[in-house]
């Protein structure tokens, strides 16, 4: 059984449903009949098996057990408790309270708009694999040899890079590069198209022998990517050993095109203005402004 937690956009969604049904309380209303469905309540409000089914959005419908369903409503009936606590100290009355709770309403039906529209626009035909495994054809042909420089930050890339124009490529990896990997140069071994991670894909294709790629940023840091050299792959691919991580890669293609002319489409038409033409799209802030947030993406960890 997995160790299941609630994601962001479930608690903003048992935010919002408490915000809503506290705002009938403070009307003075008296404790409602129990309706159909009733699972658990907390004062006047009741979860019921329907309430409980709108609590998630479609993205996370996915077959509770019954320790996981027993764990989402004991969380709900955390929120309610700790909500009515709040509301008995007038933590509402806060202005930083009322103004955190609409921008949590925003971002969720932002959240929301976009994974409908993605939804219903994202499509993949078999067609379509089929084409993109005879496009790329060569690719799946040839193994290639690799050898990175991973480094944590777009300083230390410039700076490594800048290294590579009077040292070898194994000398500077040996030295600066944060991969285990950097102790016997910066060498991967031979991959093949699929089993290295999409960034390295999309240079690695267009390298010759002995040349290195621009900074190219992943997950795991900033790279530079020397292709060492290629062979002919030893054992043939055939198109339903690669179909579905050919259909997984054409969705994410397609993801970041559609939100990319969805998001385009909708600032085009919007009523925007700037007042302070140093936070336009592509301005540089000077100072960083730290943002109140439930929770603050982590940096990359250092190896």
């Amino acid at each position: 059984m997995k160790n299941w937690k609630l994601t962001g956009s479930s608690i903003v969604l048992l935010l919002i449903s408490v915000i809503a049904f506290g705002c009938a309380r403070n009307k003075g209303e008296k404790t409602p009949e129990l309706p159909p469905g009733a699972i658990v309540r907390v004062g006047d409000v009741v979860l019921t098996h329907d309430k409980l089914e709108n609590l998630l959005p479609e993205s996370e419908k996915i077959p509770f057990s019954p320790e996981e369903k027993t764990r989402f409503i004991q969380n709900w009936v955390d929120i309610e408790i700790f909500y009515n606590e709040a509301l008995r100290r007038g933590l509402q009355k806060d202005p930083r309270v009322s103004t955190r709770i609409l921008t949590l309403k925003k971002e969720f039906l932002a959240d929301h708009l976009v994974f409908l529209e993605l939804r219903d626009r994202i499509n993949v035909s078999e067609e379509e694999v089929e084409g993109y495994f005879m496009e790329h054809g060569d690719e799946y042909k040839y193994e290639y040899r690799v050898s990175h420089i991973l480094v944590n930050t777009f300083e230390e890339a410039e700076e490594a890079e800048k290294l590579l124009k009077n040292n070898q490529f194994a000398w500077v990896a040996n030295r600066y590069s944060v991969d285990p990997m950097a102790k016997r140069g910066g060498d991967l071994g031979y991959l093949t198209k699929g089993n290295m991670i999409p960034e390295f894909e999309t240079v690695i294709f267009d390298l010759k022998p002995g040349e290195v790629s621009q900074i190219v940023e992943s997950d795991f840091g900033f790279h530079l990517i020397k292709m060492v050299g290629m062979r002919e792959a030893r054992v043939k691919v055939t198109l339903d050993e690669v179909r579905e991580r050919i259909m997984s890669q054409l969705i994410m293609e397609k993801r970041a095109k559609t939100y990319s002319e969805f998001e385009t489409a909708l600032r085009e038409s919007a009523d925007i203005e700037y007042y302070e033409k140093n936070y336009m799209p592509g301005s540089v802030t000077p100072v960083e402004i730290p943002v109140d947030r439930d929770t603050i993406p982590e940096g990359e960890e250092q190896s």
